[in-house]
């Protein structure tokens, strides 16, 4: 092939890649959810049920790859942000239920606590849960992939993409 052929498919592949990458990310949508206050950016709109275990909780459920579950819970009763922080922080670090100890972290959301850490569940998955306490109101992101491979970049972008709505932060 020549330099002009070369050229000319180099910039087909390249212009084939910029209009996927923009296909897959103009899927991507902000969604509001006023009663539980917080949005989000998800590939699809989730399934938002009750838990079918916890009464007081809301379920956000979205697929995030084909073998990537990215679920939401929210908590409808109050609970001291502290106290439970501080239960799951120490279970945590003491590697409880297959938690890796030395990936606990603290996080926050516009100054208010987190926890987060990765664990291994049965059937040769990794996951990652994410906590925040707003006001008392907890929040919880929960996802596992295949054991062996990062975490799939869908579950973190719609992770981190979680905001508090203005009247959620403020008491």
């Amino acid at each position: 092939m020549h330099k002009k052929g070369s050229i000319a498919l180099l910039s087909i592949v390249a212009c084939a890649a910029v209009a996927l990458a923009q296909r897959q990310t103009a899927h991507w949508k902000e969604y509001v959810f006023a009663e539980d206050g917080f949005a989000i950016t998800l590939s699809e709109a989730p399934n938002p049920h009750s838990d079918a275990n916890i009464a007081d909780m809301t379920v956000y459920t979205v697929s995030v790859t084909p073998k990537t579950m990215l679920t939401l819970r929210v908590s409808h009763q109050y609970r001291d942000c502290s106290s439970t922080l501080e239960q799951l922080r120490s279970g945590a670090s003491q590697g409880k239920s297959g938690i890796h100890s030395t990936s606990v972290r603290d996080v926050s959301i516009e100054g208010h606590p987190g926890l987060e850490y990765q664990w291994k569940r049965e059937g040769g998955l990794t996951a990652a849960d994410r906590f925040y306490c707003v006001n008392g109101r907890f929040y919880s992101f929960s996802t596992s992939w295949p054991s062996g491979q990062p975490e799939p970049e869908g579950a973190r972008q719609a992770v981190d993409s979680f905001r508090l709505l203005p009247a959620n932060g403020r008491k």
